[in-house]
């Protein structure tokens, strides 16, 4: 199962819920000559927002270092995390964090944006979602890139996949979500997916797997589309 690893981008800012509408994300520069692409114009991570950008420039990594502290003078950090170098910037309620990494005398980068807490309100992870008694949720991602809204929720409980999926379909029937009863999905599976729709148009795909230690590991995927 993928996972989404945001350690260095969370640097500064794991600690509440940050209050929208969102104020314009900071514009950050990339070295002369390097080449980037978007990874999510804006995605919520367990109630914090946040934007992702890589690059690649042929400049050695101290020269990328000394590139932003020459941009950011006196208003930066720069740490180790193992063999990765992380610049930080803060400016304008939005913290900044670029994970550089040396490649065959090249660097990689990996540009993180997040919106600091403006609130004490702390989030509430898999809000609105199902979730069977004993439930734990491990991570609410929430896409908004657009055109539709999209969200991946990965959850852990002690029950089957299979007494997971009758919870799924007891609980979500009279919420007005029709099962797509296709797939196959015995007292016994060690892997279930259920695929559901509702007449609003959203659509949701749970995929439930046993794991080594007895316990299920679920990943909910809903979409809504924008007419």
């Amino acid at each position: 199962m993928r996972t989404f690893d945001i350690r260095a981008v969370l640097l500064a800012a794991l600690v509440a819920l940050p209050c929208r509408p969102l104020m314009a994300w900071p514009s950050v520069p990339l070295p002369a000559g390097s080449t980037g692409e978007t990874v999510s114009r804006h995605l919520t991570y367990n109630g914090i927002d946040m934007r992702a950008s890589q690059f690649t420039t042929d400049l050695p990594l101290d020269d990328v270092i000394a590139f932003y502290a020459r941009h950011w003078p006196g208003q930066h950090v720069v740490d180790k995390l193992g063999a990765k170098t992380v610049v930080g910037h803060a400016e304008d309620g939005h913290y900044v964090t670029i994970e550089l990494q040396a490649n065959a005398g090249a660097t990689t980068g990996t540009i993180g944006v997040v919106k600091l807490p403006g609130s004490a309100r702390v989030p509430v992870m898999g809000q609105d979602l199902y979730r069977p008694a004993g439930t734990q949720v491990l991570s609410d991602i929430e896409h908004h890139d657009g055109p539709g809204e999209s969200r991946t929720v990965v959850m852990r409980n002690r029950l089957s996949p299979y007494v997971n999926l009758q919870h799924f379909v007891q609980r979500l029937g009279p919420q007005g979500w029709r099962h797509n009863a296709s797939g196959t999905c015995k007292p016994g599976s060690a892997e279930c997916v259920a695929a559901f729709e509702h007449a609003d148009g959203r659509a949701m795909v749970i995929t439930m797997v046993r794991q080594q230690d007895n316990a299920t590991s679920m990943v909910v995927n809903s979409r809504k589309e924008t007419k």
